[in-house]
């Protein structure tokens, strides 16, 4: 039973993950596109752009509160080495269980006060996009939720030769 649903929410993970990681390249790309015809616009055509720099800025916001899932799944965010290889048994068991936990609980702040920032942002209108602002505050508790998951993921299924926990 434990087996099955470690395996069922690898597999959600995995799943989730791709998805994150598909969507991240994909805002790099469009910030890197964007950022490069706003250049030739405004230096060469001489005709600058007011949508691209929002656009751009949502793009970025976007690529880092997803890809942060992306680190904590392959553990890449934060290293614990020096105390990891110093512990083991059941400290070094306690030791993934308590960066887990401060891990779980730094996301669950940003969670809540991303929601928080979204709904007061629903009712301003950004003057150029005319879009919401909270469609680009909504990047942090979605993000948030990703690396969680990812989080979890890494504490059940650690990838080879990692040590240290996120």
């Amino acid at each position: 039973m434990l087996a099955t649903l470690r395996k069922g929410f690898l597999a959600f993970e995995s799943l989730t993950t791709r998805a994150v990681t598909l969507f991240s390249c994909g805002a790099l790309a469009l910030a890197a596109m964007l950022a490069c015809y706003q250049i030739i616009m405004r230096y060469v055509v001489r005709q600058p752009t007011a949508w691209t720099e929002p656009v751009l800025q949502m793009a970025i916001i976007y690529m880092v509160y997803f890809g942060i899932a992306i680190t904590f799944r392959r553990g890449a965010l934060v290293s614990i080495d020096v105390l990891a290889t110093m512990v083991r048994g059941r400290w070094e068991t306690a030791l993934r269980w308590l960066i887990l936990l401060g891990i779980l609980i730094l996301l669950g702040h940003m969670f809540w006060y991303g929601w928080a920032m979204a709904a007061r942002a629903q009712a301003n209108v950004h003057p150029t996009l005319g879009i919401s602002m909270m469609w680009a505050f909504m990047s942090i508790p979605v993000g948030s939720v990703f690396a969680m998951i990812a989080a979890v993921a890494h504490f059940i299924d650690p990838p080879p030769n990692v040590i240290s926990e996120t």
